[in-house]
């Protein structure tokens, strides 16, 4: 009985209890207690077991709801409590009157959009009690654009004008446009103060009296602009080249795509169209005045455009169409690449009235010239100084 025992608690102590129960050798004959000894020994060792399995059991149950409860209080902050803050670990964010506002975001040219940009005033080219002559910077509408109901937009030349009080006539602050200049472009732009001045003055536009012309900084080949134009000889033996156009009704560029201001229109050479019938005829004389960068041609070149009728982007339309040499920065017309301000290198430079007569000023005598822009300065180099001197009495 003596050696049964110690056998038995030789077996209790192994790893492999249950198995070394039945293993160790009994050498006397089994009895009643002998078996109930050996049951209670076997029951005792399973129970053990399965004790260690629900502990075990027990403590990945309580491991897995701690993390949970961890993942719990991250994600869902108690009430009350403050904010993480976004700021990297290790940082502490900025005090409030230290952070710095966000700029502009830049166009692919790397300059700002004229949608951006605080615009430039308005500068007085002439101005008495009938007429308002101003140089239009890029960004402005001419005209305007918005409803009575709507706030006046701050892009509208016409309320710019009318905030620094620069009309007149008997109606307080009255100012009237007589014509349009578009958006990206600069130059002067015609106002009137009084209805009889609006009135004098339109029946010159309508009548087609007045004079205007443009300088344009265009791209492309200076001999194959003269080769698709007409040469034209003045009286005074200067030389102009003559683009002719029909105005193709309801069609633009791209079928029915539209950009910012509209349709594009499309004009075809006179040659190409075989009845004109009631389409609108339109030229320009152009003439080129230099060459602002690379060669005759392959560069940039500055030329001076006089126009005959004024329908819609009619210089930035035939210039690109018909001489294939488009206004740098004029995407909507096939330029390479836009200006760092997003505006076209179009400028009315010069106006003139010579049947239109207000008062005691002698229009004919006048002719008002708008300064190029100072943005032509940075972006082809070229100031007042070197443009050649025009010789208006040539016609």
């Amino acid at each position: 009985m003596t050696r049964v025992f110690k056998s038995l608690v030789v077996a209790r102590s192994s790893p492999t209890a249950s198995s070394l129960i039945f293993t160790q050798p009994i050498l006397h004959r089994s009895n009643c207690n002998l078996n109930l000894l050996l049951q209670s020994t076997a029951s005792s060792a399973t129970t053990a077991q399965q004790r260690r399995s629900y502990r075990l059991a027990a403590a990945a149950k309580d491991s897995a709801a701690s993390t949970g409860e961890k993942k719990k209080r991250k994600t869902s902050p108690s009430p009350g409590s403050r904010p993480k803050s976004k700021h990297a670990k290790g940082r502490r964010p900025p005090p409030i009157n230290k952070i710095v506002t966000k700029t502009a975001p830049q166009n692919r040219s790397g300059g700002l959009s004229l949608k951006q940009t605080v615009l430039p005033e308005p500068s007085v080219v002439f101005s008495n009690n009938h007429i308002l002559l101003v140089n239009k910077p890029a960004g402005y509408h001419s005209q305007p654009n918005e409803s009575i109901e709507q706030t006046p937009s701050k892009k509208c030349l016409l309320s710019k004008l009318k905030a620094r009080e620069l009309g007149g006539g008997s109606a307080n602050n009255f100012l009237l446009p007589m014509h349009r200049l578009d958006q990206p472009c600069t130059g002067i732009i015609l106002l009137a103060k009084n209805s009889k001045a609006g009135t004098r003055t339109g029946n010159a536009f309508q009548k087609h009296v007045v004079q205007k012309d443009y300088f344009c900084v265009v791209e492309g080949n200076i001999d194959e602009m003269m080769q698709r134009s007409e040469c034209v000889q003045k009286e005074n033996g200067a030389t102009m080249y003559k683009l002719t156009g029909v105005l193709m009704p309801g069609k633009n560029i791209g079928g029915n795509r539209k950009t910012n201001g509209g349709k594009s229109v499309v004009f075809k050479p006179m040659n190409d169209i075989k009845d004109v019938g009631d389409k609108r005829v339109c030229y320009l004389e152009w003439e080129h005045l230099l060459t602002v960068s690379g060669s005759r041609r392959g560069g940039s070149h500055l030329v001076r455009v006089v126009t005959g009728t004024g329908a819609k982007h009619q210089v930035r339309a035939m210039l690109s169409q018909l001489a294939k040499s488009p206004v740098c920065g004029d995407l909507r017309y096939g330029a390479s690449g836009p200006l760092r301000d997003q505006s076209v290198a179009l400028h009315a430079r010069s106006l003139f009235l010579p049947t239109v007569e207000l008062g005691d000023t002698a229009m004919k005598t006048l002719r008002f010239v708008a300064p190029i822009p100072k943005t032509w300065t940075q972006f082809f180099s070229l100031k007042e100084a070197k443009i050649p001197k025009i010789n208006y009495e040539a016609k």
